[in-house]
């Protein structure tokens, strides 16, 4: 669970040991809404002003899943104001955790039905073997051969060669050249 780092802030207010302790205790809560990530910290500027007769906190929340949360109360009383800030952030903080995984939810189904397509796809298109048929030449010289596929259609010619025996192939290349493979001897 993400940790909330508070900085506590007291304008016109010294912050005593109790009015901290209950910040960090009522703002704790807060943490189980941050996310899972334990190396994640979430900062928070914790602003108590006293102004007269009235109390303000205002709470601002840096970094909670790409977004900044600002609330702030007025009131009479400080614990009737930390009291209604926490109620809000959490709140907030709730329904933006739970658009976060609404969405991450959305765009996993999003991806599964993308790759359940692609995979229907591959699976409607089995592979069919055509048989051509053979072209029976006599053996030829590989400049023949190569004379022949450049007046063909083709990508490639398989023919005899007149000077090993053996089945020779020659193919058009990407660059434009005439590619060879020479078979050896199946014997």
């Amino acid at each position: 669970m993400a940790q909330l780092k508070l900085n506590l802030i007291g304008h016109g207010i010294d912050l005593t040991g109790a009015i901290k302790n209950t910040l960090e205790e009522k703002f704790k809560r807060l943490e189980k809404y941050l996310g899972d990530d334990d190396r994640r910290e979430v900062f928070a500027d914790v602003i108590v002003r006293k102004e007269k007769y009235r109390s303000g906190v205002e709470i601002v929340i840096y970094n909670v899943f790409d977004h900044t949360l600002r609330i702030k109360k007025e009131t009479d009383d400080l614990y009737t104001a930390v009291d209604y800030v926490v109620d809000a952030a959490e709140k907030q903080l709730r329904r933006l955790k739970e658009k976060v995984k609404t969405s991450a939810k959305h765009e996993a189904q999003r991806a599964k039905r993308q790759l359940t397509l692609v995979e229907e796809e591959v699976v409607e298109k089995p592979i069919e073997i055509v048989e051509v048929e053979p072209e029976l030449y006599k053996p030829i010289s590989v400049e023949d051969a190569v004379l022949k596929l450049l007046g063909s259609n083709r990508e490639f010619f398989v023919f005899c060669n007149a000077e090993t025996g053996n089945a020779t192939v020659v193919y058009k290349r990407k660059d434009g050249n005439v590619g060879l493979i020479q078979m050896p001897s199946c014997k």
